[in-house]
């Protein structure tokens, strides 16, 4: 499970504590905070926004602002008793309606919100909210909807005006965006997952006083923190491999402590292998060097230092400690049997890689190999600079000698 995973799971797990025993809990115990409260969602909401647009996330951005407008919604048109036909219809479209408009939002493309390219996208906004707002204000259409929900809002309990048919759908909608997750691994993905949960206990749960805003301020907080995660793996993560990068190493090397070795080590023959067989094939080679040098043993920890070059940091460790389980690391990618496919054959995923291996036919398999120069911090090498020229200078005695072996400085 990656770390964007446990962070969604604790997130969703937050929600539902907070529909169960917030709204109640603050209005037994804390009265006087309940006016205030109202503000709350505002606050983490616009914090959330403007946080994105500093992360140029657009999209997520646009989900917090369809949050903000379904709040305004509520608390605008629904602080009154839903038994009104033109009350209950309109919760009953905000509750259809708000999370289809979340897929769609995330599904659209990259726009930062406050700019003249998403136009588009505040019109959809817009024009959706106030197409629920119109549709209670005209009484043929009041009818006309009513008449076809009603017999279908069979109520989840005497105390939720929730009907089934709604509670299904957003439902559905959510499973749809845990799919879109679990394809792209995208913010958006996991913010359009967030939105429509919340609202789908928002809805269940509306007849507590104070729900919407103790959830939708959580769904605020919820949605900073998926922006903060995704500010941090642009800032520290390699896009192309998943794992940290070289300013990961750096802040790594300034908190180390005094006693740790570094490896440097880089693909043998990467230049020639990306003429021959194209920059598509070489970022999978990329792909399948993190990924097994992730398995490194021994403490190590795995960074991508630029272009083909890797570094391995073990904390605490002298260089003598690391060396087999850099070895066993060499062994093991150069004893994988890489394929090279024909244009247009690679699969998208390892599993069906895995069953493709080894039919032949227009692939051809390849040895993968990598040098390594490992080097220790203490006597003349007492900074992270001259670990890392120590190591680079072994890196290069390695590839003298043949490549596809481990040199220490």
């Amino acid at each position: 499970m990656s770390s964007s995973d446990r962070t969604l799971l604790f997130l969703l797990l937050l929600l539902i504590p907070t529909a169960l025993w917030a709204p109640g809990y603050v209005v037994m115990h804390y009265p006087e905070l309940v006016s205030p409260l109202l503000y709350l969602p505002w606050l983490t909401l616009g914090a959330t926004l403007l946080l994105s647009q500093v992360y140029h996330q657009g999209r997520l951005g646009f989900l917090v602002i369809l949050t903000m407008l379904l709040y305004g919604l509520i608390q605008w048109q629904l602080q009154v008793p839903l038994f009104q036909p033109g009350k209950r219809l309109l919760f009953w479209l905000m509750g259809l309606g708000g999370p289809l408009l979340a897929l769609t939002l995330a599904l659209l493309p990259e726009r930062v919100p406050f700019s003249r390219a998403a136009l588009g996208h505040w019109a959809l906004l817009l024009s959706s909210v106030g197409a629920l707002v119109l549709a209670v204000q005209w009484p043929g259409a009041v009818q006309v909807l009513t008449e076809f929900l009603e017999p279908r809002a069979f109520v989840l309990t005497e105390h939720s005006p929730a009907p089934l048919l709604m509670l299904a759908w957003q439902a559905l909608v959510a499973v749809a965006c845990w799919w879109l997750y679990l394809r792209r691994r995208e913010s958006a993905d996991m913010a359009a997952l967030l939105v429509v949960v919340g609202l789908m206990l928002v809805c269940i749960g509306f007849a507590r006083p104070m729900i919407s805003a103790t959830l939708l301020a959580v769904v605020g907080v919820a949605l900073f923190v998926v922006v903060l995660e995704q500010g941090h793996q642009m800032a520290f993560l390699d896009e192309l491999t998943g794992i940290p990068g070289r300013r990961a190493l750096n802040m790594a090397l300034k908190r180390v402590g005094k006693r740790y070795s570094l490896a440097m080590m880089d693909i043998d023959h990467f230049k020639k292998f990306n003429d021959t067989y194209g920059h598509d094939v070489g970022d999978e080679v990329l792909k399948l060097v993190a990924s097994r040098l992730s398995r490194v043993r021994g403490g190590g920890k795995v960074f991508r230092y630029g272009g083909e070059e890797f570094t391995v940091l073990f904390p605490g460790k002298p260089a003598k400690a690391c060396v087999a389980a850099l070895e066993a690391v060499r062994e093991d990618l150069a004893d994988y049997p890489f394929v090279v496919r024909a244009a247009g054959k690679r699969p998208e995923d390892h599993k069906a890689g895995r069953q493709n291996r080894g039919q032949g036919g227009a692939n051809k398999q390849v040895q993968i190999t990598i040098s390594l120069g490992l080097a220790q911090r203490g006597g003349e090498l007492g900074d992270a600079e001259a670990v890392i020229k120590a190591a680079d200078q072994a890196l290069y005695k390695a590839k003298k000698a043949g490549r596809n072996c481990l040199k220490l400085a």
